[in-house]
């Protein structure tokens, strides 16, 4: 918190008296309560169980000191529901260490028992632990690759889940990266457009009547950018600024019929309209967390590297391109006039959805078929072949992580 905070909104650091903490838990439940708030509206804008907050507000849970800080900044500035929403969505992290089990334990807070071990890799490495979406690379001996932690979209959402059963966030896990000498290969940032902000055919036809100006091509426009306006029905459209050479990549589509198309279900079923993806990698990836870590304030972070890099103008007659005014829409976006967002998650447990897609769609017609002979005559040639099925290592391991409880992860995320 700065020195503008309320003074019965303090930041309690760890290690604090009792006391101290029942002053800070009173103060988050009168401010609550004075914004006419439940609990279930402070936990979801925080991106943490109901429960979880339950436990915090009454001092039964003590947060982590980044939480704190979230909880705080949060109550000081509530809005209503933001028209955007901002989350990682891919983070690819390299650690100078071949002890994958320290990495697995240390610094992801998991039980490498938990882990499924494959003997193949990816990045050059030769082997991996794997749970659900969340994989560790192990290197080959005589290399000096180190361990590598790879997490897509719902292995952010899982992990998400991990650190809210430890009573943590993000910033906690940055700081142990930093802690441990972890390099950030590969981070992904998503800015969710909740309400349809963004145009993408507008953006499309901005970037090829050149009233979009880019740093990435010496103002030059996005002649050598990327542009796709799919037509598949359903498919929506997508715009890509820069190359995925690069170590700043945009990526803008309708994530609506995306996932219309995809799940077979209607674009009004889909709570996100459009999705603005900034790819960052090496480098810039490594700038991106610090700058966050310094900050605490992702919108700002995320949205500093937009206009830094592009912007959408409209064109005026006898002017120079350059003094183009920027588009009402694109400031809007970008945050004039519209109310802050700030870094949220969708912590999500562990799930089978891609095997289970599988299943539906390659094996279970077949077993349909074996059931419905069964039915005809009477046999019970299906359940006898589940019973006798005989489950490997990797089998009982995806049982053993489906099933895994809140004792073990050490928080209520889990047992839901």
């Amino acid at each position: 918190m700065d020195g503008t905070a309320n003074p019965q909104f303090l930041f309690i650091k760890k290690g604090v008296s009792h006391s101290d903490m029942e002053e800070w838990t009173d103060a988050v439940r009168s401010r609550r309560k004075k914004l006419g708030l439940t609990q279930v509206q402070v936990a979801r804008r925080l991106g943490v169980t109901s429960h979880h907050f339950s436990q915090i507000e009454s001092g039964r849970t003590s947060p982590s000191a980044s939480l704190q800080m979230e909880i705080d900044r949060l109550l000081k500035n509530w809005n209503d529901e933001p028209e955007l929403a901002l989350m990682f969505d891919y983070m690819r992290v390299r650690f100078p260490t071949h002890d994958a089990k320290t990495v697995i334990t240390k610094i992801l807070g998991l039980t490498p028992e938990h882990l499924i071990f494959e003997e193949h890799g990816f990045y050059g490495y030769s082997a991996m632990y794997i749970f659900s979406n969340i994989q560790v690379m192990v290197a080959p001996v005589g290399s000096n690759l180190g361990t590598l932690v790879e997490m897509k979209g719902q292995g952010c959402r899982e992990f998400e889940g991990i650190l809210l059963s430890h009573g943590e966030n993000w910033y906690d896990y940055f700081l142990r990266v930093d802690e441990a000498g972890g390099i950030f290969k590969r981070v992904d940032i998503a800015i969710n457009d909740m309400v349809g902000l963004l145009n993408i055919p507008e953006l499309v036809d901005k970037c090829l009547n050149n009233e979009c100006i880019s740093v990435m091509r010496s103002f030059q426009g996005l002649q050598s950018g990327k542009l796709v306006d799919l037509d598949e029905v359903g498919r929506g459209n997508t715009l890509y600024v820069g190359t995925m050479k690069s170590d700043v990549y945009f990526c803008i589509y309708e994530k609506a019929a995306e996932q219309a198309a995809k799940r077979g279900i209607s674009i009004a079923d889909t709570p996100i309209i459009n999705r603005f993806e900034i790819r960052l990698k090496n480098e810039r990836a490594i700038k991106a967390i610090e700058n966050m870590l310094i900050t605490r304030d992702a919108e700002k972070v995320a949205f500093g590297i937009i206009t830094r890099y592009m912007r959408f103008v409209d064109e005026v007659p006898d002017k120079s391109r350059l003094k183009w005014p920027v588009n009402e829409r694109w400031a809007y976006f970008l945050g004039k006039g519209r109310q802050p967002i700030r870094l949220t998650t969708d912590p999500q447990p562990f799930e089978l959805n891609k095997t289970k897609a599988w299943l539906q769609k390659q094996v279970m017609p077949t077993l349909k078929v074996i059931k419905e002979i069964d039915n005809y005559f009477g046999t019970t040639d299906l359940q006898l072949m589940i019973k006798d099925a005989e489950l490997t290592d990797k089998h009982l391991k995806l049982i053993e992580q489906q099933t895994v409880g809140s004792e073990e992860l050490g928080g209520d995320m889990f047992g839901q």
